[in-house]
């Protein structure tokens, strides 16, 4: 079995996370650091024991030929980062969300994909929690409530913040089906700290529909309803689901708990953020080289995150045009930017 060698590009507040999953992974070691600040590259090099530190990325790439490279910059320069790892002849990129912005981007990285074979994974970490990846959940939805009819989503982080992970979740448990259409409405452009990055409408409703009959009502924005009891916006993530015969609930950081027909009491289930968080990204990562060894396809993989974003933008294109929109749809980064300019008013 090879130790696979591997950069991170990116020594801000999600990168710590990235380096103490290397603590117990197999057969991955991380060679080098890259940032362009020094003292933040240089303390983050020695904390972590970090061979290498390095304030250039093409020059790392060049210089460490790593195997696999981990972006955890901010985002609105995915294609660069990217295709810059593809170039160096990396065999997998670990890349946190939002994997695009812009619908040019997402298009950009199709073709680098497809050119390349490359493989991207998006840093979606959740699918690797044991409800999540064992299927304790999607079996829940799929087997025990009958036919699923309504699913309210909702957290309050902004559509590129927290949206992708709610999302990404939301296909995991609809098994991968991507949404037939959608119609939404949205208001604000915040272009301040995180949201200056993370680059959407502060506040979006969306109404998917998914094959089955399957309605989705999608919240992000600062006004949702979110997890009750959470401060943080990063700890708002809920789902409820209603089916003919049951309802399950599901919050990130306060259990789930179903009942269908003919139970007497609810059963109960963990899902926890401060537990769960540490082993999850570290399966995560270690899923990335059992993958390069031929191991089962990455739940992260770049086939199956594109549609989160696809139907993210979606909805953006629905507020554009004002109407509802059948999914796939075309959007273009000049009427993203219309849309920009659009909401800034409001």
């Amino acid at each position: 079995m090879p130790t696979y060698r591997s950069l991170l590009f990116g020594c801000g507040g999600r990168a710590p996370a990235h380096a103490q999953a290397y603590r117990e992974l197999r057969n991955i070691e991380l060679i080098g650091v890259c940032d362009r600040v020094e003292e933040r590259r240089e303390a983050f090099r020695q904390t972590y024991e970090v061979p290498a530190a390095y304030a250039d990325y093409e020059t790392a790439l060049a210089e460490l030929q790593p195997d696999i490279v981990h972006i955890v910059t901010c985002p609105g320069h995915r294609v660069w980062e990217i295709g810059a790892a593809a170039k160096a002849g990396v065999k997998a990129v670990i890349v946190e969300k939002p994997l695009a912005i812009k619908p040019g981007e997402l298009a950009a990285l199709d073709q680098i994909h497809a050119e390349t074979g490359l493989k991207i994974i998006t840093n979606c970490q959740r699918r690797y929690y044991p409800q999540f990846r064992d299927g304790v959940i999607s079996e829940i939805v799929r087997e025990k409530l009958g036919e699923v009819y309504c699913v309210r989503a909702s957290t309050r982080g902004n559509t590129m913040g927290m949206g992708p992970h709610m999302m990404d979740l939301l296909l995991l448990f609809l098994g991968e089906t991507p949404p037939e259409a959608v119609w939404a409405m949205a208001h604000t452009i915040n272009e301040e700290d995180y949201q200056a990055t993370h680059q959407a409408p502060e506040s979006i409703f969306a109404q998917y529909w998914f094959p089955n009959g399957v309605r989705v009502f999608f919240d992000c924005s600062p006004d949702a309803l979110g997890t009750p009891g959470e401060t943080s916006f990063w700890m708002h993530l809920h789902f409820d689901f209603l089916g003919t015969k049951g309802r399950l609930y599901l919050t990130q950081n306060n259990g789930y708990w179903y009942q269908s027909e003919g139970m007497a009491v609810p059963i109960h289930g963990e899902s926890s953020w401060d537990e769960q968080e540490p082993t999850g990204q570290r399966d995560f990562t270690q899923a990335v080289a059992d993958w390069l060894d031929g191991g089962p396809p990455h739940l992260n993989r770049y086939e199956l995150h594109r549609q989160a974003v696809l139907a993210l933008l979606g909805a953006q294109k629905s507020v554009y045009e004002g109407t509802k929109v059948s999914l796939p749809c075309e959007f273009t980064d000049e009427e993203w930017l219309a849309l920009r300019e659009r909401l800034r008013g409001t």
